[in-house]
């Protein structure tokens, strides 16, 4: 069990919640709540902070509502399970659509209307895309090289028909995550996003991109260490052997 503070969530005909995680985003969390509350003000609100040493937490806790709601975990357990945490949450309280994002301010609350109104279209799986026509990406030099390498390299093995799979700006139709078992997820790490694109695909969910505008992130350091991107990579290629060879057991893959 997760320490949590926790307040009464919103009552409305389509339960909407919008997740982000936390470590260390003191100089941003005020401003994304603010952005996502203008953006969608029927939705509610679940944020994870991994144990954060700069003051995100009591700048978390003054802006308490009953909209909002804080799992603490006492140790950085890795971005992937705080997703995992977020999308088991959505299922457990009976929500309608899930949204995920970064916590950095990275990805533009204006866009969660435009990412919702694809689940209503009756998409399973939206993402937000900066490498679909129309994208934009403010990443320079060798990140932006390695980003868009890994996402063409995953294109072409994979042989899904999506421009973005490591992104975390997503939404989701809570209903059609049911149809995979997250006990059999044990990622941790960004390898997470590239695993949950290729699970949701074997479990034939309907996918659609928009095309957002990824900015670098308004304060702090990035947190993706060196050793992620080899981890990403070996993710890739066993994700590969997943889909070509065991294509026909989508809810029984463990990861490597």
């Amino acid at each position: 069990m997760h320490p949590r503070i926790s307040y009464a969530m919103t009552d409305s005909s389509m339960k909407k919640l919008i997740f982000f995680a936390t470590y260390n985003e003191a100089g941003n969390v005020a401003s994304l709540i603010r952005g996502i509350r203008k953006a969608e003000q029927n939705a509610d609100i679940l944020i994870v902070d991994d144990s954060s040493t700069d003051g995100t937490l009591e700048i978390l806790k003054g802006m308490k509502s009953k909209t909002l709601e804080l799992i603490f975990r006492p140790s950085k357990s890795g971005v992937g399970s705080c997703h995992l945490l977020a999308l088991k949450f959505a299922i457990d309280h009976g929500y309608d659509v899930l949204v995920t994002m970064d916590g950095d301010l990275s990805h533009d609350p204006a866009d969660i209307p435009r990412l919702i109104s694809g689940i209503e279209d009756g998409f399973d799986f939206v993402i937000g895309s900066r490498y679909a026509p129309g994208g934009a990406c403010d990443y320079t030099g060798y990140r932006k090289y390695l980003s868009l390498l890994g996402n063409y390299a995953a294109r072409q093995l994979l042989r899904i028909n999506l421009y973005e799979f490591t992104t975390s700006l997503r939404a989701f139709n809570v209903k059609s995550l049911g149809k995979i078992d997250f006990s059999t997820i044990n990622v941790c790490g960004y390898s997470f996003f590239l695993t949950m694109v290729v699970r949701a695909h074997l479990a034939k969910f309907n996918f659609f991109e928009i095309p957002i505008h990824f900015y670098e992130r308004n304060s702090g350091a990035s947190k993706i260490p060196t050793f992620e991107i080899i981890r990403g990579i070996k993710q890739l290629l066993y994700l590969w052997y997943v889909k070509t060879f065991r294509p026909e057991k989508p809810n029984k893959i463990p990861s490597p």
